[in-house]
């Protein structure tokens, strides 16, 4: 039996959710940070040390995460109302209260929400492998998710700033976890209206462990998070430093708001760019091209110092076009993968490790840069010498540089010169091959 054809109302049911999801990770991973160090006087290195703590413990628990997921295929709107409440009241405690002294507290809420959070996005990314085979749908599948999960951060990201212009600084992050509230009760309704089908059946011969699902992994998956991870990790450093380097070195701290919408946007306006290219050229092709964009927007913003408002726009944006490639791909080329090699009742898994290189990617990135930074003599929100800020300046733009340029590299290596999977076509054709192999 075929699967229902996937429409513009039922992606909406599906992917709404990511609005609140992306809408809670924006603080969690972008200003938290800033919030405990600017509030609270955390050091960097302190604060670079508990998030590496934290962000291993987190990637370390998604195949656990992933694994009970294909275990409970049947159950994924349970699982996403429970992870998105707690997720909520983490989210709340974690910027309006501290019961235990501040270090602790930053702890113990983060591992909260990340956890939650992380259940909300594998679930998300299986029920995409489950809906369809059609390489091409699971590109629109991804890219409608990750579309709605822009929506969410141009909220997070306009909010903030939107409150503080009607209440006092104490105030904001109550509102805004009020409004995390509400959008995530929306999402979880939109999913409970979502008629799920044929494929999402689940067989009898789910993985038995997380190592059965570790080894499900063909090699090709393997390479695949190899370069995700690379990726991952030039994309997650700037996402650190972005607040300091507006901040502190361009001087446009009132405008922090305005510059991240540019990025999102541009993101979320290239998805349907990346689809076409990805059609007509493959989708190794058009990710690499993406790779290669950003180290042009990333080589920019190394040159740039005090009151270059409008090239650091131009900067997000032309980084934000390749972000939009860096969105819906990876999955997208995961889920041909997993269709290919015949490993639908292990998506949950095979996601979770798409989970787990990100987390370990901005582990990895904060335990890098923050420390870098205060051996520098660099301090948030005070004057600045200027050999911290040529170090904050190289570490926000040229170490991603060479992370694209090495992402783009292994693409080529591994995927477009071989042509190994270099194509949509080659993955439907090895995904029918190993269908009539076991027919």
């Amino acid at each position: 039996m075929s699967a229902p054809a996937i429409t513009g109302k039922s992606l909406l049911q599906y992917g709404f959710i990511a609005v609140p999801v992306a809408f809670a990770g924006f603080p969690l991973y972008v200003l938290a940070p800033d919030f405990f160090a600017t509030r609270y006087g955390l050091s960097l290195t302190l604060l670079g040390t508990l998030l590496l703590v934290i962000r291993v413990f987190d990637a370390i628990q998604d195949p656990l995460i992933g694994w009970l997921t294909d275990k409970l295929q049947n159950y994924f709107l349970l699982l996403l109302s429970i992870a998105g409440t707690i997720l909520c009241f983490s989210v709340f405690g974690l910027f309006n209260n501290h019961f235990f002294a501040p270090a602790i507290w930053f702890s113990l809420c983060m591992v909260v929400a990340v956890s939650a959070y992380s259940v909300l996005i594998i679930v998300l990314g299986a029920q995409a492998t489950l809906w369809t085979t059609d390489t091409n749908a699971q590109t629109r599948i991804a890219g409608a998710r990750e579309a709605f999960g822009i929506i969410g951060l141009v909220i997070a990201v306009s909010v903030p700033t939107l409150l503080s212009q009607w209440m006092a600084a104490d105030e904001v992050y109550r509102w805004y976890a009020g409004l995390l509230f509400l959008l995530m009760l929306a999402g979880i309704i939109c999913f409970s209206r979502l008629t799920l089908p044929p494929a999402t059946t689940v067989t009898s011969n789910t993985q038995s462990s997380p190592l059965t699902a570790i080894r499900a992994l063909p090699t090709e998956s393997w390479r695949l998070f190899v370069v995700y991870g690379v990726s991952m990790l030039a994309s997650s450093i700037p996402a650190i430093l972005v607040i300091f380097y507006v901040r502190d070195l361009i001087g446009a701290e009132q405008l922090t708001g305005l510059f991240l919408l540019l990025y999102f946007l541009s993101g979320a306006a290239a998805m349907p760019l990346w689809k076409k290219i990805s059609a007509r050229h493959g989708k190794y092709t058009a990710w690499c091209a993406a790779n290669i964009l950003a180290v042009a927007g990333f080589i920019c913003a190394f040159f740039l110092s005090a009151g270059d408002v409008w090239p650091y726009a131009l900067v997000c944006i032309v980084s934000g076009l390749a972000l939009g490639a860096d969105l819906t791909l990876p999955p997208s080329i995961l889920a041909d993968h997993i269709h290919a090699h015949a490993n639908r009742n292990c998506s949950g898994s095979h996601y979770a490790f798409l989970a787990f290189i990100s987390k370990a990617s901005l582990a990895l990135a904060s335990a890098i840069a923050l420390p870098i930074l205060d051996v520098a003599g660099f301090k948030p929100q005070a004057v600045n010498s200027e050999a911290a800020l040529a170090t904050l300046s190289a570490a926000y733009a040229l170490v991603p540089c060479v992370l694209k340029a090495g992402a783009a590299g292994l693409l080529y290596a591994f995927f477009i010169r071989s042509g190994s999977g270099g194509n949509n076509e080659n993955i439907q054709n090895h995904g029918h091959n190993r269908s009539s192999h076991h027919a």
